[in-house]
C-alpha cells in the first residue's frame, strides 16, 4: 500500500505507474482494468444524434462488415435490406442501456464534441484499447471515422485519465479487437480494422507493463473480436467457434476458462454484451436462447432491447467503453 507520507521525501519511486493507490492519489480515480468483467465504476458512452441518418441506409453495412468482401466477385449472404434506423427508438433503446447501467452502480460519461460528420461516434468501445493505469487510444482505419480520436482525447483528458500511448503512422487499431483475458494477458483479432502495424504498436506499450499480447486471425468478412468471444466471468467466456482458431480456443482451457457457445439461432450481435461485474452481464433481451444457456452455467443476465441498434451493425459491447474496472 502506497504511503502518502512517501509524496514529501526525496526517495525513488518504487510503484509502478499503475499501482492503484498512487493513480488514485495523483489522478484522481483508479483508472483501467485488469480484467474485463471487474466491477465496472465509469463507462463512456454517445447517446446517438441526427447524424445516424446523414448517410444512406446502405452506409450502416460499413459497420457490420468487411470492405475486402465488397471488392470479391461472387454472391455472398448479406445483411443489406435492414433498413434506415428510426432515431426516436435507437435513442429510446440507448437510454434503456444507460438506465440499466445506472441501476447497476456504473457512473456515466458521455462523450463530448463532435459534429454530424461522425454518423459512427456512438460506438465508443472502437476509440482505444483500456489496459491497467489508463488508456490507449486507437487510430481508425476508415476515413469515416477519423476525426472521432480527437474529440475523445479532449473528453478523456477534462476526466483525467491517463492516456498511456497513441497508435500512428500507418498502424490500424480499434477497441472493438481488443480484449484484456487477465492482468498480464490481453488478446487482438487481426482483421483490416487493426492490421499488423497495430498489433505490433500495441504490443510494444504493452510489454512496459508486462502484458502479453495474443494475436488471433479473424475470418475476412468480420473486423471485429467481438464478433466472436466475449469474456463474462473470470473463468468463463463466451464464444462462436467458427469465427475463432483452435490454438486460441484451447489456451483458453488450458487457462481455465469455461467456453460458452453462443446459440446460432440468435441474432448474429447476440455476443455483444457487457460484462459488470464477474458472471453478471447486459444481455441483448432479443438473445433468448443464449440468455437461457449462460443462466444455466452461473452467469446472471440483465436483458436490454437494442434490436433497433443491430440495423447500424452494433451492440451493447460496441456502445460502451469502461474506463474504471475494479478488482473483485
Amino acid at each position: 500500500m502506497f504511503d502518502r507520507e512517501r509524496l514529501f521525501s526525496e526517495q525513488g519511486v518504487r510503484e509502478p505507474f499503475h499501482d492503484e493507490a498512487l493513480l488514485k492519489l495523483l489522478w484522481g480515480e483508479r483508472w483501467g482494468l485488469r480484467h474485463p468483467t471487474g466491477t465496472l465504476k465509469k463507462v463512456l458512452v454517445h447517446r446517438p444524434g441526427r447524424e445516424i441518418l446523414e448517410l444512406h441506409r446502405k452506409r450502416y453495412e460499413v459497420e457490420a462488415g468487411s470492405l475486402l468482401l465488397k471488392n470479391v466477385a461472387g454472391r455472398m449472404i448479406s445483411s443489406n435490406g435492414r433498413g434506415q434506423p428510426d432515431l426516436e427508438l435507437v435513442q429510446k433503446q440507448h437510454d434503456q442501456l444507460v438506465e440499466a447501467l445506472r441501476a447497476e452502480g456504473v457512473e456515466i460519461v458521455y462523450l463530448e464534441g463532435g459534429s454530424h460528420l461522425l454518423p459512427d461516434r456512438l460506438y465508443t468501445r472502437d476509440l482505444g484499447m483500456v489496459v491497467p493505469g489508463g488508456i490507449i487510444m486507437g487510430r481508425f482505419a476508415l476515413y469515416l471515422r477519423l476525426g472521432e480520436t480527437r474529440f475523445a482525447v479532449e473528453t478523456l483528458t477534462r476526466l483525467g485519465m491517463p492516456i498511456l500511448g497513441l497508435i500512428q503512422g500507418n498502424a490500424f487499431a480499434e477497441g472493438g479487437s481488443f480484449s484484456m483475458i487477465h492482468d498480464n494477458l490481453a488478446v487482438v483479432g487481426r482483421s483490416e480494422r487493426f492490421n499488423q502495424a497495430g498489433i505490433e504498436q500495441l504490443r510494444n506499450i504493452l510489454d512496459i507493463h508486462h502484458i502479453e499480447l495474443l494475436a488471433v486471425d479473424l475470418p475476412a468478412g468480420k473486423i471485429h473480436l467481438d464478433e466472436a468471444f466475449m469474456m463474462l466471468d473470470r473463468d468463463k467466456a463466451l464464444i462462436n467457434r467458427d469465427l475463432l482458431p483452435y490454438w486460441f480456443l484451447t489456451h483458453l482451457q488450458d487457462l481455465g476458462i469455461q467456453l460458452i457457445h453462443v446459440d446460432p439461432e440468435d441474432p448474429l450481435l447476440t455476443i455483444n454484451c457487457l460484462a459488470v461485474r464477474p458472471g453478471r452481464v447486459i444481455f441483448p433481451a432479443s438473445g433468448v436462447r443464449t440468455s437461457k444457456l449462460l443462466q444455466e452455467n452461473g452467469v446472471e443476465v440483465v436483458p436490454v432491447d437494442v434490436s433497433e441498434m443491430y440495423k447500424m451493425g452494433g451492440g451493447i459491447h460496441c456502445m460502451t467503453l469502461p474506463l474504471i474496472r475494479l478488482d473483485n
